[in-house]
């Protein structure tokens, strides 16, 4: 009897999926890189909104349904130190490119993303290239960069 409970209640789980997936837990390890971060929380139903690393400190943004996630996370350990989740207004998602295709364009440019972060009207990102630092305002509905300024 408690055998059958037990594997009916994993298996409810099991086909849930993503709809009981939870938020990011203090502690959970998600990764150090923008990639592997995005990808752990795919796992959980979330897009990825906004990544920053500076130091030791990571901060994401991320969304799920109509709720946005914050999260800071340790850049050595890649450990969730600290999460906020809030409702978020507006539709979701943006009619966009891909997030991944526009981080790899601006790659393959000989760009580094140090910050990307996608909101309603453009995506703005930070990046180094040639030892310096830049500033890029993207359009999120194409993914064409609209202003370029290096930083002082």
């Amino acid at each position: 009897m408690k055998r059958s409970m037990v594997a009916a209640g994993a298996v409810a789980i099991l086909c849930a999926g993503p709809a009981l997936a939870v938020e990011p837990e203090l502690g959970a390890r998600l990764g150090t890189s923008a990639a592997e971060i995005a990808a752990a929380l795919a796992e959980s139903g979330y897009v990825m909104t906004k990544y920053e690393r500076e130091g030791d400190r990571i901060e994401v943004y991320a969304v799920r349904d109509d709720h946005r996630t914050e999260a800071r996370i340790d850049a050595a350990t890649g450990a969730v130190v600290a999460t906020e989740s809030r409702r978020r207004g507006g539709p979701w998602p943006l009619p966009a490119p891909d997030d991944d295709r526009i981080r790899a364009a601006l790659e393959k440019q000989g760009y580094e993303v140090v910050t990307y972060e996608r909101q309603r009207r453009r995506i703005e990102v930070y990046a180094n290239r040639d030892g310096r630092r830049w500033e890029l305002e993207l359009d999120p509905r194409t993914g064409d960069v609209l202003r370029v300024e290096e930083e002082d």
